[in-house]
């Protein structure tokens, strides 16, 4: 199932400064996000997009955020889809199940001479996600599902019907790769990444110094049907100075009240 058309979530790769191993090659975060989900939640956003390890890592920590005041309505994972072994796959789909999201954020692999194997296993790893679970294939730059929309339409529709395969944008798309994917697969875009990254820097404006670029944005994505959810994916911090967690929470609080003041705009 879809998530409510203006439910905001927050991403909690937002507030992990380990989230590309620049602080512990591990690849282990380093934000016990459980001591933050009071704050988030006082922030006003409606759950969480949970990056995976900052469940999968502690056990603790994963019964903590089970227990916490914020759905994790979105389970983000980079389970692979480049090998035939599903174990990663599969680990996803129980996660997700035991926190009832509503969806499980994925992405292919890089390899556009194996759509075909990807829409398979994508098919088989659909139909064991808990009843209710969507697919929700983020279609990142460096993907097979990237760049090609109609690559991407031909992937979603081997894997499943569009209640079950779903996909998501960003923000930082233009107008005209946008008009492009919604021509293509329209039907399936449920849900929207607000991500400002810089490529050449990492590092994100705050949601008040680009809200008419991000206002312009929501319009145009309402123009082209949507009607979906959001999630907060990074804020300003990143990879600088403030980038730990209670810089990082309070500016994702910030971002919230521009945003929402943008969709009240954008979607009367």
């Amino acid at each position: 199932m879809a998530l409510a058309p203006g439910t905001v979530l927050l991403g909690t790769v937002a507030l992990e400064p380990n989230r590309w191993r620049t602080v512990d090659p591990s690849g282990s975060p380093v934000t016990r996000l459980s001591s933050w989900l009071d704050q988030v939640a006082a922030a006003g956003f409606d759950g969480l997009e949970l990056w995976e390890r900052h469940a999968t890592t502690d056990p603790t920590e994963a019964t903590a955020i089970g227990a916490g005041p914020l759905p994790v309505a979105i389970w983000n994972t980079y389970a692979g889809f480049d090998h035939e072994d599903p174990s990663e796959r599969d680990r996803a789909a129980a996660w997700a199940g035991r926190f009832a999201s509503a969806g499980v954020k994925f992405n292919v692999g890089a390899d556009p001479g194996r759509l075909d194997r990807y829409a398979e296993r994508l098919a088989r790893w659909v139909s064991e996600l808990p009843a209710g679970c969507v697919a929700l294939c983020e279609c990142h730059a460096g993907t097979a599902a990237a760049d090609e929309p109609a690559w991407t339409a031909e992937l979603l529709d081997a894997a499943g019907p569009p209640e079950r395969v779903q996909a998501i944008v960003h923000t930082h798309e233009s107008s005209e790769h946008l008009a492009a994917r919604f021509d293509a697969y329209g039907e399936r875009i449920t849900h929207v990444h607000v991500n400002h990254l810089d490529p050449s820097t990492g590092g994100a404006p705050p949601l008040a110094d680009v809200a008419d670029r991000l206002g312009a944005t929501a319009t145009h994505l309402r123009s082209l049907g949507f009607r979906g959810s959001w999630t907060i994916e990074f804020v300003h911090g990143t990879l600088t100075e403030r980038d730990e967690p209670a810089w990082l929470v309070d500016q994702a609080g910030r971002d919230l009240a521009v945003l929402r003041e943008v969709l009240v705009e954008a979607f009367p």
